[in-house]
């Protein structure tokens, strides 16, 4: 009972209910329970860590991006996001989505050490997958099927009306959200895409253009496409039509800003790496730009060039 004199609600996970929204705080144990064993157990592979090796600056940086990742996570499962998305409105739903796909799913690979992921893969015995699963293609098909198959509507009616479904749900979006980021941010680097411009390619074609089929159908559909989100108690004046268009922008576009803005960032990275080794070489006439072969810098004539144009080697003298 909080301090209004309200019963907390305590549930194992988000689904549909008819009471009218308030701002009665949900409890679910399920997240909590889920939370809390994740950060146990991330913290004590750090201790042993700590005890047997030692943590390395890139440690340290890997435990606030963990954290981060883990705090999105919370967020979008529970109270009040959860309870708006499972019970009263498809928009917070596609919200949820987002959150899972572009915040928590990169931030908790980012937070992973390559010795903590391949430990994981050695208990599992899952090494031999991830060829398989680090495949671009694959991966970026595998996440679009999910996001088709989890919002047709008899998927969306059935699961959101229960604990287990919305359970389910959610499962399904983080499992594939992080698939689909290891070519990209995998914790073993030769499990990435190594060419920045196909790595671009794969976060527009595989987070970009494909949700914008099952988005623009949501947003363009003249009547409420998902029951469970049509018979949901109104909030304020808002309408299921209304909920469901801005649902179905915030699937095809809502992603925009984040894709867009880490191909800026890879492009920039990349071309800053160019300009560190290209060097104008004025020993010729004409001038020609030249890229060194090796990645130390280099005063003398000795050091070994790419001529940009021809992709000759010139050892130098």
């Amino acid at each position: 009972m909080n301090g209004s004199g309200a019963v907390l609600a305590v549930t194992w996970w988000c689904h549909t209910i008819k009471a009218p929204w308030s701002w009665t705080p949900r409890v679910y144990l399920g997240v909590w329970l889920l939370v809390a064993t994740l950060a146990v157990s991330y913290g004590l592979a750090l201790r042993r860590r700590r005890r047997e090796v030692g943590l390395t600056p890139h440690d340290r940086r890997a435990v606030i991006w963990f954290s981060a990742g883990l705090g999105v996570f919370w967020l979008a499962s529970d109270w009040p996001i959860a309870t708006l998305g499972g019970a009263y409105l498809l928009s917070v739903h596609v919200v949820i989505y987002i959150l899972y796909t572009f915040g928590a799913a990169p931030l908790l690979l980012l937070g992973t050490p390559r010795w903590m992921a391949e430990r994981i893969l050695a208990r599992t015995r899952t090494a031999g997958l991830t060829g398989l699963l680090t495949t671009p293609w694959i991966a970026g098909l595998q996440i679009n099927l999910v996001l088709m198959l989890t919002h047709l509507p008899p998927v969306v009616d059935t699961l959101r009306s229960n604990q287990a479904g919305s359970f389910l749900l959610d499962a399904a979006w983080m499992v594939s959200a992080v698939w689909a980021w290891l070519p990209v941010a995998s914790p073993r680097t030769e499990d990435r895409i190594h060419s920045p411009i196909f790595t671009c390619a794969y976060l527009f074609l595989a987070f970009q253009v494909f949700p914008m089929l099952p988005g623009s159908m949501i947003t363009f559909a003249t009547l409420p496409v998902y029951r469970v989100y049509e018979l949901a108690p109104r909030i304020g004046t808002w309408t299921a039509v209304n909920d469901q268009q801005l649902a179905g922008a915030l699937m095809a576009i809502g992603c925009t800003p984040v894709v867009w803005a880490l191909i800026g960032v890879i492009f920039i990275r990349a071309s800053e790496d160019h300009t560190e080794h290209d060097v104008w070489d004025t020993s010729v006439d004409p001038p020609r730009l030249v890229r060194r072969a090796s990645s130390e810098p280099s005063t003398d004539d000795a050091s070994a060039t790419v001529d940009l144009r021809t992709g000759v080697v010139d050892g130098g003298g």
